[in-house]
């Protein structure tokens, strides 16, 4: 008898806790406004709506970036959130978990928020405050029209990365393998845009832009305008209007913010061989430099760089950091797997990085104040000496790894120096940022850690 009551009381004890609500930890949205050179924001309504729900005005002070300023920190239901600024839906949306601080920078100008300047997620906020502490060239406003006769200007190409590449439709040399160079790359990167800019306005009007596009596959767009216009445009690229089949060819790479972040220019390798309709506007000095292969750099090198247009490496956030084991400076071997249970700061530097030597006494610092995370510097351009006499002289005691072969920043798609990723306790790739890290940007970094 006593067991079955002491069997009752259990089974109503296990009712209870599963049947009981669980309390529901919220998420923060933390609000931030910044700009190019320090600017105020008139102020707008800001509308987070998903899970939950919550709209708030702000404005007032956007400094200079990388400084920023938080407008406003709201308390919300972990879950998926839209965001709308100023009544107009932006294509920028959130993942709140619970107790986890998200952020949401807006890039002001002018007294209002600039077009594409909403930024939602620690990654491309990072971007954000890079581009208007004027780390990366903005590809300014411009006035063209396409095949069809419409207007074409900056704000168009936002919210996709683009690639633009210069040609002319009557030259016989370089143009025609620009062009067999996107066709290649239409089916290789599909969800990029891609634009032809003329060089050639006279000749290239939206009509002769049309029957251009018909007579080689094309389906993306093509671009003339008014001379000025044009010259004005391609000016920054080094790119001067010309008829003929001597001239600079270019081919820039612009993210969906609106910034340039590559440029190639030459000749491109197409792989020996374009399509018919191409192959038919070649010269003989044009086949010549089909069949040289160009300059070493083509659809899988314009790729590579696609890949990391967010200037966060593109190692997929959210996913398991690539395990390696490495030297220490100290003789030991660090294997990443032991240091699962614990989160993990992987900052990639090298001695002769200018930003490196601002950067590590920041990040010691943290490490000396926090015993239960562990900070793993890994060099892989330098050898011992060297590694050691620079972080001796900056006064780092934290373990530096020798990547010797490069094979593990090549594993974390490491372009920049300094690269720091932050990982979970449970080996996953929380977040990354390139370049020189603020107090700031490791406070917002960090949060998302849990550390």
């Amino acid at each position: 008898m006593l067991f079955l009551v002491a069997l009752g009381i259990g089974v109503l004890a296990t009712l209870v806790f599963l049947l009981t609500p669980r309390p529901v930890h919220p998420a923060t949205v933390a609000v931030l406004l910044a700009s190019s050179g320090g600017d105020r924001l008139d102020p707008v309504r800001v509308e987070l709506t998903g899970t939950g729900g919550t709209a708030v005005t702000v404005g007032g002070v956007a400094p200079g970036a990388p400084d920023s300023r938080t407008a406003a920190r709201l308390s919300l239901p972990p879950g998926a959130y839209r965001v709308t600024v100023g009544g107009s839906a932006v294509p920028a949306a959130l993942s709140l978990r619970p107790d986890a601080t998200e952020v949401l920078l807006l890039a002001v100008g002018q007294g209002r928020v600039v077009p594409g300047g909403i930024y939602a997620g620690v990654q491309n906020v990072n971007l954000g405050l890079q581009e208007l502490s004027g780390r990366l060239a903005p590809l300014f406003d411009f006035h063209l029209v396409d095949q069809d006769g419409r207007p074409l200007d900056r704000t168009a190409l936002l919210g996709r990365d683009t690639v633009i590449a210069a040609f002319h439709t009557t030259c016989h040399e370089t143009c025609p393998l620009y062009t067999g160079l996107l066709l290649q790359l239409r089916r290789s990167a599909p969800d990029v845009r891609l634009v032809e800019v003329t060089t050639d306005p006279a000749t290239d009007t939206p009509a002769a832009l049309a029957a251009y596009r018909t007579v080689v596959g094309a389906d993306w767009t093509f671009a003339t305008g008014q001379a000025d216009d044009l010259a004005e445009f391609w000016a920054p690229f080094g790119v001067a209007l010309a008829t003929g089949d001597t001239h600079a060819s270019a081919l820039a790479l612009v993210d969906r913010y609106g910034f340039i972040r590559a440029a190639y220019t030459g000749v491109p390798d197409v792989g020996g061989r374009v399509p018919a309709a191409l192959d038919q506007q070649l010269d003989a000095a044009g086949r010549r430099l089909l069949a040289g292969h160009g300059e070493g750099w083509g659809a899988p090198q314009v790729v590579d760089s696609l890949r990391t247009l967010a200037a966060a490496a593109r190692t997929s956030i959210g996913g398991q950091a690539p395990a390696f084991t490495l030297d220490a400076l100290d003789g030991r071997r660090v294997a990443l797997e032991q240091l699962r249970g614990r989160p993990v700061i992987l900052s990639f530097w090298w001695a002769g990085c200018p930003p490196c030597r601002q950067e590590l006494p920041l990040l010691q610092r943290y490490a000396d104040a926090h015993a239960g995370v562990t900070l793993l510097l890994v060099d892989p351009l330098d050898g011992v000496d060297t590694a050691r006499s620079f972080t001796e002289a900056v006064r780092v005691r934290a373990t530096v790894l020798l990547d010797r072969d490069g094979r593990v920043a090549a594993a974390y798609h490491v372009a920049a120096y300094p690269t720091t990723f932050f990982l979970g306790a449970d080996g996953g790739i929380v977040s990354a940022y390139p370049g020189e890290l603020s107090q700031g940007i490791l406070d917002a970094h960090l949060s998302n850690l849990g550390a």
